[in-house]
């Protein structure tokens, strides 16, 4: 990022299965509390995983009015209480004379992920008397974002992401553009996902990428661990206030890390393939630091995709390899999705919030379940305890379907480089 205006993060917001609130959630991650549990959200006992990251406990309407709720899916209730979460923390006001000048932007796979089942199953039952009047508004992603603007009171540049998985870090960037190009004084950004419906679920459970640890579900998700068997869907959202460092400084906001550098590199293969050797996701990884100006000995922490898919972690550890050398065996490497699952669009931005955190209280979560090393992946993946750590600039990483990889460098606020 061309370092003239600095982009500072202010606020976090976080809906999580092993925690609702900021607080929630990092209180969740350091004692390694796993969110995942079989899931209630319907009957899955016919399907062939029956567990997930459920957000249980969640009331939307303690952050919109009641009839707004009504009307809106369950991603875009995730979205909104996330970025209301986010403002209230950074403490920015909404007023008729900045409304123009804060803007929005959230990734999403989906709009109404549940749509299947409330309107499309109606509809062959009634027909088009079937179908909510409200469906064709909410199954676009970029229902998230609006909703998100208008529960906020915003009227500033809006976007809208949707690449999958890695479409949390996408949106933080595209945000801090707006910032940094003048286009807005401050921007709300995150992503949010809900797929635990019957059809959507069972859409992933198709593509056998989910761990079959019925009987077990907390122990499920074992990122980099030998015994490994899929990933667990999880739900959510997460979002940040961005600022220019100038206004943040004038309100005497908290600062909670500044944005340094990102870069995202499409794999070169086909839509499901990827260099098991990790060449696509150094290549990334590398181009953020570059972005960032900073040499790969500053980094002090890799927050990891770690989705527990067995050659997918290989390719992560082979990649930090490659752009670390032989300094890769003393980067703490952890990934949050062993506790909450692997949210889809939401991840990355719940990543950027647990790395936020990191750099606040110094302590880097754990990646728990890991009882057996697999010797294909052989870092410091902080196994089963949070560490305490100094921790100045650090890495996060994500993957999205379809080839994606995005990389993000955050680092904590140094007053001294003003």
């Amino acid at each position: 990022m061309a370092r003239e205006r600095r982009v500072v993060i202010t606020g976090l917001g976080a809906i999580a299965p092993n925690g609702i609130g900021k607080d929630a959630f990092w209180e969740g991650l350091i004692n390694g509390r796993s969110g995942i549990r079989r899931i209630t959200h319907f009957d899955a006992s016919q399907f062939p995983c029956q567990i997930a990251g459920e957000v249980s406990d969640f009331e939307p309407t303690l952050y919109a009015e009641s009839r707004e709720v009504r009307r809106m899916s369950r991603v875009s209730q995730f979205a909104v209480a996330a970025a209301q979460m986010a403002l209230d923390d950074a403490g920015l006001r909404v007023t008729p004379q900045n409304a123009r000048q804060i803007g929005v932007c959230f990734g999403a796979s989906t709009g109404k992920g549940e749509i299947i089942e409330t309107d499309y199953l109606p509809f062959l039952e009634r027909g088009v008397r079937g179908i909510s009047p409200s469906t064709h508004r909410e199954f676009a992603p970029h229902a998230v974002t609006s909703h998100a603007a208008i529960a906020l009171g915003v009227s500033g540049v809006s976007g809208s992401v949707a690449t999958a998985c890695a479409a949390g870090l996408d949106a933080l960037y595209w945000a801090a553009l707006q910032i940094h190009c003048g286009r807005a004084v401050a921007m709300v950004a995150g992503s949010a996902e809900a797929l635990l419906s019957p059809f959507a679920f069972g859409a992933v459970c198709a593509g056998g990428m989910l761990s079959r640890r019925n009987e077990a579900p907390q122990v499920a998700s074992r990122p980099f661990e030998r015994h490994r068997d899929g990933m667990v869907l999880g739900e959510g959202a997460g979002a940040v206030t961005l600022e220019a460092l100038e206004q943040a400084q004038e309100r005497h906001a908290k600062v909670y890390g500044e944005v340094l550098g990102y870069a995202t590199i499409r794999d070169g293969g086909q839509l499901r393939g990827f260099d098991i050797g990790g060449a696509d996701v150094a290549r990334s990884l590398e181009a953020a630091l570059y972005q960032a100006g900073l040499p790969k000995q500053r980094i002090d922490y890799l927050n990891a995709f770690g989705v527990s898919l067995p050659d997918r972690d290989i390719a992560e550890t082979n990649a930090i390899k490659a752009v670390f050398g032989t300094q890769a065996y003393n980067v703490p490497v952890s990934s949050i999705k062993s506790m909450i699952g692997h949210a889809f669009a939401a991840a990355g931005s719940l990543q950027v919030v647990a790395s936020c955190l990191t750099l606040q209280h110094g302590i880097i979560p754990p990646t728990i379940n890991y009882d057996t090393p697999d010797p294909d992946c052989d870092l410091d993946y902080v196994p089963n305890r949070a560490r305490p750590a100094r921790v100045r600039a650090l890495l996060v990483y994500s993957h999205g379907i379809g080839g994606s990889n995005s990389a993000l460098v955050l680092g904590a606020f140094d007053p001294r480089l003003e």
